[in-house]
């Protein structure tokens, strides 16, 4: 679990952020696996128009960006005037030991070994090389490589990004970077509104928020504890690829970020005006006390039938008959894990309809 806390004027050491470079793997990590980036199928069809021969070089490369994407990506990342090239810059300058760190990372499961122990101990890197070898050859040489000099691999994965970019990508950034910005714009106007835990609760159900607590976290193989200060801030970066996922980038010495997707962007269902009946299914939902307070403790973070019952001090039959009422309004979602279901507040249901009330009792011009 990684946990970040933050203090009571968080709003200063926050900052927002889009990058053209970062957006562009994450393209290609979609491209990587499409059954799992649904959002995405229109550009995955797109891109089978891309020359053969550059796409044999993109599944050749697609190692690097297909499950851990590296923070070496976001290089510049946070610099408004930094382009695409630019940005590709700043990762060529990244020192040679970060560079093999964290490609390393690409080819190992990250909760048994970290990339810079490979890099550093001698006797760590022998063992898993060894290791590697027994069931992995081809992946065992490759890491291998890597650990003697990340220079090629890295060169030759952007120049498959720079070859990418110009045959395609570079127009869609075209299509997607305003939208991103008016994600950006949005989320600000949330945060000064109605302060930083509102706008975070956007992101739910991919982190889990404690607004008592001041605490953001994500469920991740590893623990991580961090404070969030005007001495180690914390860059949101908003992306249309990164969807499904919300990326966080904690480990030193890269700045910490986390990439999450951007709403303008999300499925057009949920851009999609609520009608009349809409509103009123979702107002009788909200017009019941247990009902606003199980929506206050989902907006913490995502809870089973018990547990709520056991916070409202009611039965769990009685509980079940509330979720259920605001399920079928659309105001909670639910997963299952394991025996249990657990219910989730369902944030851009909400922002759908306080926006069909503002237009409904907007004043005339």
């Amino acid at each position: 679990m990684i946990t970040l806390r933050f203090t009571e004027t968080a709003e200063e050491d926050i900052a927002f952020s889009v990058s053209p470079l970062l957006e562009a793997v994450h393209s290609w990590h979609a491209l990587t696996d499409p059954g799992h980036h649904a959002l995405h199928v229109p550009w995955v069809r797109r891109c089978r128009r891309l020359p053969d021969a550059l796409r044999r070089r993109m599944r050749e490369h697609g190692f690097v960006v297909a499950d851990y994407i590296p923070a070496f990506f976001e290089s510049r990342a946070g610099d408004h005037d930094a382009d695409f090239t630019d940005q590709l810059a700043a990762v060529r300058a990244v020192p040679p030991a970060l560079l093999a760190a964290d490609l390393a990372r690409t080819l190992l499961i990250a909760t048994r070994y970290a990339g810079c122990d490979l890099v550093e101990d001698p006797a760590t890197r022998d063992a898993v090389l060894a290791e590697l070898h027994r069931t992995d050859p081809d992946r065992a040489s490759r890491l291998r490589g890597i650990l003697t000099d990340p220079v090629p691999v890295l060169d030759d994965t952007l120049e498959v990004l720079e070859d990418y970019w110009s045959a395609a990508f570079a127009d869609e950034w075209e299509r997607i970077e305003p939208s991103l910005y008016e994600s950006i714009a949005q989320a600000g106007a949330r945060i000064a509104h109605q302060g930083l835990f509102p706008m975070l609760r956007t992101l739910v159900p991919q982190i889990r928020i404690d607004p008592a607590r001041r605490t953001l976290r994500l469920d991740r193989p590893h623990e991580h504890d961090i404070a969030v200060t005007r001495e180690r801030p914390v860059t949101f970066t908003a992306s249309h690829y990164v969807w499904p996922h919300v990326r966080l980038t904690c480990e030193t010495p890269w700045p910490l970020r986390i990439t999450y997707p951007a709403l303008p962007l999300a499925p057009a269902s949920a851009a999609r005006p609520a009608s009349q009946e809409e509103i009123l299914t979702t107002l009788r939902a909200l017009a019941a006390a247990p009902r606003l307070q199980i929506l206050t403790h989902l907006a913490a973070q995502s809870r089973t039938t018990q547990e709520l019952a056991t916070l409202l001090g009611l039965s769990p039959s009685v509980t079940s008959r509330h979720l259920q009422q605001l399920t079928q309004a659309g105001l909670t979602t639910t997963r299952r894990e394991g025996y249990y279901v657990l219910y989730s507040l369902a944030p851009t249901r909400l922002d759908q309809i306080a926006t069909a009330l503002t237009t409904l009792v907007a004043a005339p011009q």
